[in-house]
């Protein structure tokens, strides 16, 4: 499969998550924070085949670059509700595209780096999800960070969810799949990081982080 049939399939893939996210929203069968993580979610996921589909990094990180354009400016004038953060201030969804960006730019020619980054995807996008749903409606232990505030359930949360997002990087990307000591490590590097960053920013630390983290264990 060429890099331009690859990026064609992706095109419809992320506008028919993006159009539903919204459509769903609109019809009130999810909510806006809801229809945020349906986004975040369905375009993570798509690192899976991202990393089968395409030849080259160039091509693989050509559509996330158009988006942290695209998301930049439906940030500014907040052009697709679905895809915007409650917080004015929030860059949570102009950094996830970023991350794809220097990701792939980092790792997609090194040994295990495809398996690296597939799972500093999937740890975001998963699991970052996964701490956000459960603390929001199950959250009653708090601890404060910063300014803010995470739930004890959120972080759980989002430590089992990466154990589950770093096992299947390994199974699918990997020459070799993940042992549980370094899947243990990198889920619960991420849950600190999650935990620890403010205003969107662990859509780019989190990922980055456990890619680096992976790799670095050879």
């Amino acid at each position: 499969m060429t890099d331009l049939i690859a990026t064609g399939i992706s095109v419809l893939y992320i506008g028919a998550v993006v159009g539903s996210s919204e459509w769903l929203r609109r019809t009130g069968r999810l909510s806006f924070d809801h229809s945020r993580k349906w986004v975040h979610v369905g375009v993570g996921t798509w690192i899976l085949p991202t990393v089968l589909l395409f030849q080259s990094a160039f091509w693989a990180a050509f559509l996330p670059g158009i988006f942290v354009l695209v998301n930049a400016v439906s940030h500014r004038f907040k052009l697709v509700k679905a895809m915007d953060e409650e917080a004015g201030d929030n860059l949570g969804t102009t950094l996830f595209p970023l991350a794809f960006c220097i990701l792939i730019a980092i790792f997609w020619s090194r040994d295990g780096g495809k398996a690296a980054l597939t799972a500093g995807i999937l740890v975001l996008a998963w699991g970052d999800a996964a701490a956000a749903l459960v603390g929001k409606r199950f959250g009653r232990h708090r601890y404060r960070v910063g300014s803010g505030w995470r739930s004890f359930e959120g972080s759980t949360a989002m430590f089992f969810v990466s154990i589950v997002a770093v096992w299947v990087a390994g199974s699918f990307a990997a020459s070799e799949p993940y042992g549980w000591l370094p899947i243990l490590g990198a889920a619960g590097l991420a849950t600190v990081l999650e935990a620890g960053s403010r205003w969107g920013f662990d859509n780019l630390i989190v990922p980055a982080g456990t890619a680096f983290f992976l790799w670095g264990l050879g």
